[in-house]
């Protein structure tokens, strides 16, 4: 399956835009649906979707686990900038066109480092297959 990252980072006045495509796994485990793959930094990266929540775990030396929850502020370790806080301004999850969209800033204490714009697709394998 394939599942391609695109994200819109503002930092200060300066955006980026970032586009990748990674080939990774998709599951559904009751009404949860888990995407995994490899990042450009070889890092597996886990993502489970509900209803209303994605977390995404990237498992690097020390694992970053990012809940994104609407309207909700959560916090997350990096390593090398310690505890940041993650605010997620808008979460939209359409499992049947299997589209997410989350926009959320990250801040360090009362500093916001950037605002993303994040979008996720992906394609599953199993098309066309019935189950049973």
């Amino acid at each position: 399956m394939e599942i391609i990252i695109r994200n819109r980072i503002k930092i200060d006045q300066q955006e980026e835009m970032v586009k990748e495509i990674y080939q990774g796994e998709f599951k559904k485990v009751n009404l949860q649906t888990l995407l995994k793959y490899e990042n450009a930094a070889n890092e597996k990266v886990l993502l489970k979707i509900d209803e209303d929540e994605v977390i995404m775990t990237r498992f690097a030396k020390r694992p970053i686990k990012m809940h994104f929850q609407p309207e909700g502020t959560t916090l997350t370790e990096y390593e090398g900038l310690g505890e940041l806080s993650l605010f997620t301004n808008t979460l939209s999850i359409d499992q049947e066109r299997k589209i997410i969209k989350i926009n959320y800033q990250l801040s360090q204490g009362a500093q916001k480092i950037a605002d993303y714009h994040l979008r996720i697709d992906w394609t599953e394998e199993a098309k066309g297959r019935k189950n049973g």
